[in-house]
């Protein structure tokens, strides 16, 4: 696969699967970033981000931090949290060195090695959204 490739993965949008070619490249990731912004803007609740992409396949040449952190700053508010499912190595470093490093991407930033924990990953981190009626006072 070439590029990036983005759709929702669930009928109430609320996940966006974003698929990582073997071939890619800042331009890229900014298009997909575009395009999950504008899938988001579609929907008032919060969306979070589920990234794949294979253990063998490289950054791009060219400032990782400076692109990964400009493409998630784009990202609409009700944008939640970003889960990355594989990666390589530097991938991942620079994934934690950004969740490490500004305070506006502490906890939005998350790395699995699984599909399944992504999913608990984004389960876990759902705001609670309670019914009158389930209020105890």
């Amino acid at each position: 696969m070439i590029g990036i490739q983005s759709n929702w993965d669930d009928s109430e949008k609320t996940v966006i699967r974003m698929y990582i070619g073997d071939y890619w490249d800042w331009d890229d990731l900014n298009a997909a970033m575009d395009e999950i912004g504008a899938m988001m803007t579609e929907v008032s609740h919060q969306v979070d981000v589920i990234t794949v992409m294979r253990p063998t396949t490289p950054l791009p040449e060219g400032n990782a931090m400076y692109n990964i952190r400009n493409a998630i700053l784009r990202l609409p508010l009700n944008a939640g949290i970003h889960v990355m499912v594989g990666g390589d190595i530097l991938t991942n470093r620079s994934l934690r060195m950004l969740s490490h490093g500004y305070t506006c991407m502490t906890g939005r930033l998350i790395q699995t090695t699984t599909l399944g924990e992504a999913y608990r990953t984004i389960a876990r981190n759902r705001p609670e959204i309670y019914e009158t009626f389930d209020i105890v006072a």
